[in-house]
């Protein structure tokens, strides 16, 4: 009887180990996709940050070379051409601040 009794904790200790071996695999998979999804997400995250950037000098450089006046005559310009569309277009600004004024 005590021979059978280590022929089962035999397997049991076999069977642990396998399970074990098997765990340890799957851990180190789930961690090899975290740590690619990561990475994904990091790349994607500095690309989104270089354009705001971008966007953002654009717009200084914009407001380093124009002044007020610069800036007038070119909305004045666009109104101009596009009348129907400017008038529409301050209505429609006008619905907003006075939605965002008067909520």
């Amino acid at each position: 009887m005590n021979e059978q009794t280590n022929i089962n904790y035999g397997e049991i200790q076999e069977s642990l180990t396998e399970k074990t071996e098997q765990l340890r695999q799957r851990a180190c998979e789930i961690e090899k996709q975290v740590t690619e999804n990561i990475n994904e997400l990091m790349g994607i995250t500095a690309e989104r940050l270089d354009k705001a950037a971008e966007k953002m000098h654009t717009t200084a450089e914009f407001f380093r070379n124009n002044n007020v006046s610069k800036i007038k005559e070119d909305m004045t310009s666009v109104i101009r051409k596009n009348p129907g569309k400017s008038l529409l277009g301050g209505l429609l600004l006008g619905l907003l601040v006075g939605k965002i004024l008067f909520k």
